[in-house]
């Protein structure tokens, strides 16, 4: 059996970008749904977020905020982006109070969620809450897996639901990408693990373009030890304590990391230089030490309220007595698709918003931008595609969207072969080692080579219906995030913000350009655009 869903507007994905889409399109009278993979408002970068927001507000002006935004971006940011994303920061974060959220704020922005709040919860969850009072509709577990073209438009999509175990086809006037990145395409990521890249697959094999894919940032202090969770580590234990390598060397002096917090300001060249320690021999199983024994001898309970307390340093890591590992941790992807202030791509019908939005955060993204981002492009988007409904009619989808009913009928089929879980480990520990942190030529080719052993792989799956199906059809999206990283981390020979080579040490002025990537028939096609200039 077929499912079918119809609405004005198909939003895809619940986290931020997707929820403050919805609330906008909800005022304005649209017909909405939200589809996801998990249940709505879970599973996504949003909840895991630090729940703090960068604006001019509480004394900081739209100028600091433009200046941070370029400055961690290395210059690459697209400046029509980040101009809309400092002019209107600031009323569109203090908004969310209207929609449950509990707002505070202060210097530079604000944070969200009643004191007890874990993590981002205090951001979906209210919204969430406050959609479906409106009576706005949910489907949830469900992967959408192709969007379906009528001519030049996007008129529907294709989807699976793991919970129903059926095809589901989605009939639409225009449809909102807010799937989030691929920050859990690499072994360590603090990323939920459903946070693959679907977006920039469906995009991209619906005809939008791709930009700066290969900036992927990577949070440099979260926990390595044997058997712990990679819980982000900050606070005291990191203002006072020292990071160092086996020879007890200073790594932040040595390699000339001066901007603190190092949470906000020096994600990308502190992960480089803990890296740059490991690869020369100098680290602890691909991790390096915080000392931090003085900082947990000496401190109080209550200045341990992030991500572990001061009884985890104490009795889990014996944190007071030694040393202990921490090493970078995959956190968010720069690149996306490429669009306009308005969510705008190149393909008729589609918006998008949020991380799957390349462009805002150049080559390194600020603290503090991505839930700023969400929310003032999320509304933009919605706003925007619910225009470009006014005169659209629904489309019979049912014929266009056969092929790709059948495909996913099929892949149910198998009985035998690789599970979608041991192949997406490999792929995430590939990412990890030749397209992360570091990079060089050799690094890049071996990724590549091993993609594509993987898509051979990954052509005899185990795909039974249920989440196994789900998985296998997230696998192959996963897959073309992946090789998209890689191709554009070939390209760029230079290093820059998150993206570092080895055999290009140093920042160039000739690469103050972004990398476009596009399909070409079965092919990408890779295109240079240097900042300022139409693309």
């Amino acid at each position: 059996m077929v499912i079918h869903v119809q609405s004005d507007l198909l939003i895809i994905g619940t986290g931020g970008a997707g929820l403050r889409a919805a609330i906008e399109a909800e005022s304005m009278g649209a017909k909405v749904v939200l589809v996801s993979k998990a249940p709505a408002g879970y599973n996504n970068t949003t909840i895991v977020a630090g729940s703090g927001y960068l604006a001019a507000l509480g004394g900081m002006t739209v100028d600091e905020h433009r200046d941070h935004t370029f400055t961690a971006g290395k210059m690459v940011n697209d400046p029509e982006l980040v101009e809309t994303l400092v002019q209107e920061g600031g009323e569109r974060v203090l908004e969310l109070s209207k929609y449950g959220c509990v707002v505070n704020e202060h210097f530079g922005g604000i944070n969200v969620g009643a004191p007890g709040t874990v993590l981002g919860q205090g951001i979906t969850l209210p919204q969430v809450k406050y959609l479906k009072d409106k009576g706005v509709a949910f489907v949830e577990n469900v992967i959408v897996t192709k969007l379906i073209k009528d001519d030049d438009r996007v008129v529907g999509a294709v989807g699976y639901s793991s919970k129903d175990m059926d095809v589901v086809l989605f009939q639409f006037k225009a449809v909102l990408l807010a799937s989030g990145g691929a920050g859990a395409l690499f072994k360590r990521t603090d990323c939920p693990l459903k946070t693959t890249g679907d977006g920039y697959s469906l995009a991209f094999h619906a005809g939008a373009r791709l930009r700066d894919m290969e900036f992927c940032q990577f949070f440099p202090l979260a926990l390595a030890e044997p058997d712990a969770p990679p819980l982000l580590v900050d606070g005291p234990v990191v203002w006072e304590g020292k990071i160092i390598n086996v020879l007890g060397e200073d790594i932040p002096a040595k390699h000339n990391v001066t901007e603190r917090p190092y949470i906000a300001k020096s994600r990308d060249t502190l992960s480089r230089a803990m890296m740059i320690e490991v690869h020369e021999g100098n680290g602890v199983e691909g991790a390096v030490l915080l000392d931090a024994r003085d900082v947990i001898l000496n401190a109080e309970p209550d200045q341990f309220l992030g991500m572990a307390s001061l009884d985890y340093y104490k009795e889990k890591l014996r944190a007071h007595e030694r040393p202990f590992r921490i090493a970078p941790i995959s956190h968010f992807t720069m690149g996306g698709v490429v669009a306009n202030s308005d969510g705008e791509t190149a393909v008729e019908g589609l918006f998008v918003a949020g991380e799957v939005m390349g462009g805002i955060h150049g080559a390194n993204r600020h603290g503090g931008n991505a839930l700023t981002d969400v929310t003032v492009f999320g509304r933009r988007a919605a706003r925007k595609a619910l225009e470009y409904c006014a005169d659209r009619e629904l489309v019979d989808i049912d014929e266009m969207s056969s092929d790709e009913v059948e495909r996913i009928e099929k892949r149910s089929k198998r009985e035998t072969g690789f599970t979608p879980a041991a192949i997406m480990n490999r792929l995430r520990e590939n990412m990890w080692e030749n397209a992360g942190i570091l990079r060089d030529a050799d690094m890049l080719v071996a990724a590549y080579e091993n993609l594509s052993e993987l898509r051979d792989s990954s052509r005899l799956l185990l795909a039974l219906h249920g989440r196994q199906l789900l998985a296998a059809l997230e696998l192959e999206m996963a897959l073309d995030a992946s090789e998209f990283i890689i191709r554009a981390a070939m390209e760029r020979k230079e290093s820059r913000g998150a993206h570092f080579r080895l055999d290009y040490p140093e920042e160039r002025e000739e690469w103050l350009k972004t990398i476009i990537l596009s399909k070409q028939n079965k092919a990408i096609k890779v295109t240079h655009v240097k900042i300022g200039e139409a693309y």
